[in-house]
């Protein structure tokens, strides 16, 4: 079990740094067209999911 969420954070993280990276890469940021907007969209999820794995482990090592 604590591999699957070892490996799910890895996963997480390596997809916001892609997601990061492939955002910085558009041009012309003066107005936000539909593509950038899911780009800025998908970063703020997999930064909440990623907070949301890194708390839930800090609680179960809190809990043992």
């Amino acid at each position: 079990m604590k591999s699957n969420r070892n490996r799910r954070r890895i996963i997480f993280a390596v997809l916001l740094v892609l997601s990061i990276g492939n955002f910085s890469r558009i041009q012309g940021n003066d107005n936000i067209r539909t593509v950038q907007f899911l780009s800025i969209f998908t970063m703020g999820m997999l930064f909440g999911l990623l907070i949301k794995e890194i708390a839930e482990s800090i609680r179960d090592r809190q809990q043992q």
